[in-house]
């Protein structure tokens, strides 16, 4: 260290302090990553301590990794939370900023339908949680296409869900994996209808039997053989699940619906 003939040693090191830069409790900083720890990270954020962001205020999941958030040398702004006047160093928070980006992600993601994956923590009254990375409900009622009798059998699983409500302000957010189910078979049938005319004669099985006619299905694609279009047959002559031939009259796509004809 060099001094020059009008400082001493001691204002030589007051300059310095004055020198750095000084933060307040809320404001928003920008560093960059110089270590990585189990407990947190420091940053470089231009005073003559690191900052220091503990593990709590870096991550938004308690089983994340800090690799997979930050990495040595990255520029990241964090919020000034505290000082440890003590060893002289800020404390800093990435949390607010990693959830207000998740929760713009899970937005997005609302408002797209777009699939998201998480995992089941808690089966509760009425349903389950699920931890998207914030809490998340989902409804008994929406895991499956029909009715799970024994919901806890999901916790510890991943699932795959669509965001069907969603509410920033309350921190309320409702999945229905059923909606992402019926989704699937929908798009199933529009290959199944693709690969079907008018005319073809297919195999089905009886699924219901009516006074009016006899519901059939064909894989995914269902059917009605009405009453007027079994010949010398009637309704009651059918038993559910049986097989029988049927002749493709009619289809309607937009309700997904076929016209049959009995062909023994």
């Amino acid at each position: 260290m060099t001094l020059n003939n009008t400082m001493t040693e001691q204002e030589f090191m007051d300059a310095i302090d004055a020198s750095m830069k000084s933060f307040t409790k809320g404001q928003l900083v920008k560093g960059t990553v110089v270590q990585i720890g189990r407990d947190g990270i420091l940053v470089d954020i231009g005073h003559k301590t690191e900052a220091f962001i503990p593990r709590l205020e870096l991550l938004p999941q308690k089983d994340a990794s800090i690799h997979d958030v930050v990495s040595i040398g990255e520029i990241i702004e964090a919020e000034v939370i505290s000082k440890n006047h003590e060893e002289d160093q800020y404390i800093l928070s990435m949390k607010e900023n990693q959830i207000n980006a998740l929760w713009d992600i899970l937005q997005f993601k609302y408002e797209t339908s777009e699939p998201i994956i998480g995992r089941i923590v808690k089966a509760v009254k009425g349903g389950l949680i699920v931890d998207i990375g914030t809490r998340a409900f989902l409804p008994g009622s929406l895991i499956e296409l029909n009715r799970v009798e024994d919901i806890s059998v999901y916790v510890g699983h991943e699932v795959e869900a669509v965001i069907i409500q969603f509410d920033k302000e309350k921190k309320n957010i409702v999945l229905s994996r059923r909606s992402l189910l019926e989704q699937v078979i929908k798009e199933d049938k529009n290959i199944e209808f693709a690969k079907i005319e008018v005319g073809q004669v297919c195999k089905g099985l009886v699924s219901g039997i009516t006074e009016y006619g006899v519901f059939v299905e064909i894989g995914l694609l269902s059917g009605l053989v009405h009453k007027s279009k079994m010949g010398k047959w009637t309704p009651e002559q059918f038993t559910v699940g049986h097989e029988i031939d049927v002749e493709i009259t009619e289809i309607d796509f937009e309700k997904s619906r076929l016209s049959l004809t009995y062909r023994g």
